[in-house]
């Protein structure tokens, strides 16, 4: 029964330090992976607004809105909110002044995590400028609640966890199996020198 025990704890800690290795290094690789993803995804969208016209936007602004779930702003190269799909754009101040709107005026694109005082919620923004040759006439901004993004990321984490757990439970299976085979080739080779025989079933 010590035999067993001291095998089955060998192949009990080794599982256990795989899963630990895998939880630790690669399950938060797989979620800025994941977030990573999502940002480039608002941004192909947010570059997609940027090459269209502006009525055609603001003709299908609540459509996109909807279609590509997102928070879609418009705002002119001083600031100015031009276009808005949740609230009244009338009740927005400029925007120039915005980590993202900053960050695509000097590198042509920018994104930001924050806490929108207009929305009373934490948002993921995205924003792209909106150019004629090489000026720019404005820029395109995304956003997305971070809730929905977190959700995202603990929906995948689950299937994951559930992956990881589905590969745990057969792998503590068969090292009871192996255990159980090793004991007995143990036994059964310390039966064989007590008797002087030779051979194991």
């Amino acid at each position: 029964m010590k035999t067993f025990i001291k095998i089955f704890t060998s192949y009990l800690v080794l599982i256990l330090l795989t899963i630990a290795v895998l939880d630790f290094f690669l399950m938060p690789r797989i979620n800025r992976l994941m977030t990573v993803s999502i940002e480039d995804e608002m941004f192909g969208m947010a570059r997609m607004m940027a090459a269209m016209p502006h009525e055609r936007i603001a003709a299908k602004l609540s459509d996109l809105s909807k279609q590509l779930d997102v928070r879609i702003t418009v705002i002119d190269a001083d600031g100015k909110v031009l276009l808005e799909s949740n609230i009244d754009k009338t009740k927005m101040g400029n925007h120039l002044d915005r980590p993202e709107i900053m960050q695509a005026k000097n590198e042509g694109q920018g994104k930001a995590s924050r806490f929108s005082t207009t929305l009373q919620e934490s948002e993921l923004y995205v924003a792209v400028p909106i150019k004629d040759l090489q000026e720019i006439k404005g820029y395109v901004r995304l956003a997305r609640p971070l809730v929905a993004v977190r959700k995202s990321l603990e929906h995948l984490n689950w299937a994951l966890y559930m992956t990881l757990y589905i590969i745990a439970i057969p792998s503590l299976i068969l090292s009871v199996v192996f255990t159980r085979m090793i004991c007995r080739r143990i036994a059964c080779a310390e039966e064989n020198t007590h008797s002087g025989t030779n051979g194991c079933l």
